[in-house]
């Protein structure tokens, strides 16, 4: 009787496996980024990623070489329009350095947050080492970019007159770590942590150590 349930339950589910083609892919991405960043990128089987998408194995190999393929395709579905976002926002700004400096230690934690990419930085950094090609794919699509941005704020202070800094390059690394950080954090040991630290709290004490390092 339990066998017979079972079948009935998967064969209401399985019209998911004949929805349109263009909404596999998607579909397919959202389901390994769930599963990659709740149980890592090594224990993630790719038939578990199929199921949860509701395709086939079969399907999933149509859009997708192998499963380092779509993990690099995970990072720039996730992370990607986070990075056009910042450009363009930079690209548009008129106002104060000093404030430039505020909104992007605040929009960067506020768009990883209400992303379901929050847990890519903690999966990436966990795994960089047993996959270093993947470590460098992310290094390049990722951390790079967030690092010119950070230059380019910067600079903005520095023609400004507002920012005395020596060496941008390295504030910017400074600048990064900082932001970065949390965002492990709070996906690895902020969870079992008694004393929950108050994120706005933090980020107002971020932007002030850094403006005051910088001004």
């Amino acid at each position: 009787m339990t066998t017979d349930n079972n079948f009935h339950e998967f064969t209401k589910a399985e019209p998911r496996w004949q929805r349109k083609k263009e909404e596999r892919p998607q579909e397919i991405l959202s389901a390994a980024l769930e599963l990659f960043v709740q149980q890592g990128f090594s224990a993630t089987k790719v038939e578990q990623v199929a199921r949860k998408a509701g395709v086939t194995p079969g399907t999933l190999y149509v859009y997708f070489e192998n499963k380092e393929a779509l993990l690099k395709a995970v990072v720039k579905e996730g992370l990607g329009p986070i990075l056009s976002f910042g450009n363009k926002f930079l690209d548009e700004y008129t106002g104060t350095p000093e404030d430039l400096v505020y909104q992007l230690v605040n929009q960067w934690w506020a768009l990883m947050e209400s992303e379901h990419v929050a847990g890519l930085p903690k999966l990436m950094t966990a795994e960089s080492s047993n996959f270093p090609e993947l470590a460098h794919f992310y290094i390049e699509e990722v951390l790079t970019h967030a690092l010119d941005m950070i230059r380019r704020i910067l600079r903005y202070g520095i023609e400004r007159g507002a920012f005395k800094i020596d060496d941008v390059d390295m504030m910017s690394r400074v600048i990064m770590s900082s932001l970065h950080e949390p965002t492990v954090n709070a996906h690895s040991f902020a969870i079992f942590d008694k004393e929950k630290m108050d994120m706005q709290k933090y980020l107002n004490q971020l932007t002030r150590l850094i403006l005051k390092g910088i001004t």
